[in-house]
């Protein structure tokens, strides 16, 4: 393995093993901002003490930037590490078993390693650019679905836009016969796209931080990600768009077809 993924993935570990531990207790995490668009806990801030804690004791010169926190270390360093701490960290107050712990390793502006944990299933997804993609040590695949049909099964979140578009994109994948899917967590979405459990998804605009290493690991997988105009520079949008090959292109055609 290579060696920045696997301190990555030791540290994510580390993270996600006191995440576990927590979710007994959910009575004892404090909510800190409960505003829906920028929900925090005390569980954010602890899981993100330890990621930063594996990583600057392995490389201190590099740079970290998380989704609670503002960009730690030198802004212009070649190394940052793009991680959210907990992921799905609303349905971890709510006792919804979707969360976990992501982190990526950008170098020059290029993601190059990735790691997402769900630790309440005991799957580890990780990924290096170039070398493939794996769920458990084991390498994953995008599903070959060549269309989205009757029983496909299709992820949601609440994408920006007029509630009517939003609607009649969700008639449209129903007519389909898909199987609609809301886990309140996009980056597991992702990585389960990315194992071929689902066929492929849309998803509001999510931070930086929190769709980076999913965003690898999908790739790796042989899928893909966008915006809601079909670019493959899917932090520039507003949405997100996600499937193997042919199910992506079906998607933003669809998309599409509901401005």
């Amino acid at each position: 393995m290579n060696p920045t993924l696997n301190v990555a993935l030791k540290a994510a570990r580390d993270a996600a093993e006191a995440i576990a531990h927590a979710s007994d207790r959910i009575d004892r995490i404090k909510i800190l901002n409960a505003d829906p668009n920028n929900f925090l806990t005390s569980l954010d801030l602890e899981s993100e003490k330890t990621l930063k804690f594996h990583i600057l004791k392995a490389f201190p010169e590099h740079s970290i930037k998380s989704r609670t926190t503002d960009l730690a270390q030198d802004k212009e360093n070649s190394v940052i590490w793009l991680i959210d701490p907990l992921i799905g960290n609303r349905n971890f107050t709510a006792g919804y078993t979707q969360f976990g712990v992501s982190l990526a390793c950008q170098i020059n502006g290029i993601i190059q390693h990735a790691v997402v944990i769900a630790p309440m299933t005991n799957e580890e997804f990780t990924a290096s650019r170039g070398d493939g993609a794996q769920l458990n040590a084991r390498r994953l695949r995008t599903g070959n679905a060549s269309e989205i049909s009757a029983g496909s099964l299709v992820s949601l979140e609440s994408p920006f836009g007029t509630n009517e578009a939003n609607l009649e994109f969700q008639v449209s994948l129903l007519r389909l016969g898909a199987d609609l899917r809301i886990s309140g967590c996009p980056a597991l979405d992702i990585v389960n796209t990315a194992a071929g459990r689902l066929v492929g998804g849309w998803a509001s605009q999510q931070p930086k931080t929190s769709i980076a290493a999913a965003s690898l690991i999908l790739h790796e997988a042989g899928g893909l990600l966008g915006n809601e105009n079909a670019s493959p520079e899917w932090d520039s949008g507003n949405e997100l768009i996600y499937g193997n090959l042919k199910t992506f292109k079906q998607l933003s055609k669809i998309r599409k077809s509901h401005p």
